[in-house]
């Protein structure tokens, strides 16, 4: 009787939280919302189920279980995914953006011993990204970047004594769009027969809605990422290419890498592509819009927001906000959240040194946060800093100024 009553006050843990998180504005750029489409399949049998026939041979239903269903994966997600990213190759598979950077790594980085260059984690890049190389049997070379520019002399210099297999450009922490157009021109003077793949997870939905430059179309071979930062996607990963060759290498390591590739999450995605296909380019340019909006905002009621000479504070979804010491951002973050508010807290983000707030505005923006919600937003800043308590209440004003939301609204 005692498990029974446990699971029973778990239950109600779980229920009480869900009502703070449906009221909760979250400013965490990693993170994104489903919508209420996109999250039907998640409560379905199909979550049970592999799913392996994406040729729906009629002879190869060795798993039945998602048979009915089986469209919704290979037309929608993939169909709408290719439109979205203008590639006729998708590879739907892997569940994270670590999964999509590991099979990418092994179907084009050659044989191991070769050499895979990647961005430095000091100027952005992703922390996983050169132990994963080494992981898997490469040689890993780092090259800095900075305000989106890669670092040309030292780049140049890798491509000739290294001849790469492959260059990985994987920057997440950036207030800048990645510049991909000069690294493909300098691997095609300096090493022709070397890979270039482009890792958006976080500028994904801006790449997809068209706010930001398709790697593709500057020169990458592949590019992919994660599909739930500033995508408003399920915990998934996704790789693109216009190459069949590169498609088949991306899909021969994924086919030795992964088994399931959780079915009921890509019939999400899919729901969420063919969504963000009648939305996306609006969100996205909102979300930009909503950024630079609430950069000024801060920096005019005195926050430290991070910003270059010329005053530009961001490209993308991310604003950084720098509080004071260790001890004083913890408080802050803590008061924040008794606002309803979620603020993420990063200790190395290029050029600040200690504990910065990374912020993003992508989820508000998902559920309707254009300018009024925006201003309100800056508001509880000013009144977390100034010590108001609002015990949830600032979210709640934030909340009640979101227009129209970025999806379907009669499936809420």
């Amino acid at each position: 009787m005692s498990d029974v009553k446990e699971i029973r006050k778990i239950i109600d843990r779980f229920r009480s939280q869900q009502r703070q998180a449906d009221v909760a504005v979250n400013l965490v750029p990693s993170e994104n919302k489903l919508s209420p489409l996109a999250q039907l399949p998640l409560g379905t049998d199909y979550y049970n189920r592999y799913f392996f026939n994406d040729a729906l041979d009629p002879g190869f239903w060795q798993f039945r279980g998602g048979q009915d269903v089986a469209q919704i994966e290979t037309d929608l997600a993939v169909g709408h995914l290719s439109q979205l990213a203008r590639a006729p190759h998708v590879n739907e598979r892997p569940i994270s953006g670590l999964s999509a950077m590991m099979i990418a790594m092994a179907g084009l980085g050659g044989k191991p011993g070769g050499t895979v260059v990647s961005i430095d984690a000091a100027s952005g890049g992703h922390y996983a990204t050169a132990d994963m190389a080494r992981r898997l049997g490469f040689e890993s070379a780092t090259v800095p970047v900075v305000r989106g520019q890669i670092d040309e002399q030292r780049l140049g210099q890798v491509l000739r004594e290294h001849e790469p297999e492959l260059v990985y450009l994987d920057l997440q922490n950036s207030r800048h769009e990645l510049e991909v157009s000069r690294v493909a021109d300098l691997i095609r003077a300096h090493s022709p027969r070397t890979l270039l793949h482009v890792d958006c997870s976080h500028t994904m939905g801006l790449v997809l809605g068209a706010a930001l430059g398709n790697p593709l179309d500057a020169g990458a071979d592949t590019m992919g990422g994660s599909t739930h930062k500033s995508f408003p996607g399920p915990h998934k990963g996704v790789l693109f290419t216009r190459t069949p060759e590169l498609h088949q290498r991306l899909k021969d390591a994924q086919f030795t890498m992964l088994s399931s590739h959780h079915f009921a999450e890509t019939l999400a995605l899919g729901l969420a592509a063919a969504e963000f296909r009648h939305f996306g380019h609006a969100y996205a340019e909102q979300v930009i819009g909503n950024a630079r909006l609430f950069s000024k905002l801060l920096a005019a009621d005195g926050f430290d927001v991070a910003a270059d000479e010329d005053g530009h504070t961001t490209s993308t979804h991310q604003v950084w906000v720098k509080i004071g010491d260790a001890e004083q951002t913890d408080r802050f973050s803590e008061s924040m959240y008794d606002h309803g508010i979620r603020v993420n807290v990063q200790v190395d983000l290029p050029d600040l040194p200690g504990p910065v707030l990374r912020l993003g505005v992508n989820e508000l923006t998902f559920i309707g946060g254009r300018e009024p919600a925006v201003h309100a937003l800056a508001k509880e800043f000013a009144n977390a800093r100034a010590g108001v308590r609002r015990d949830g209440g600032g979210s709640r004003r934030v909340r009640e100024l979101c227009g129209p939301p970025f999806y379907f609204v009669e499936f809420s």
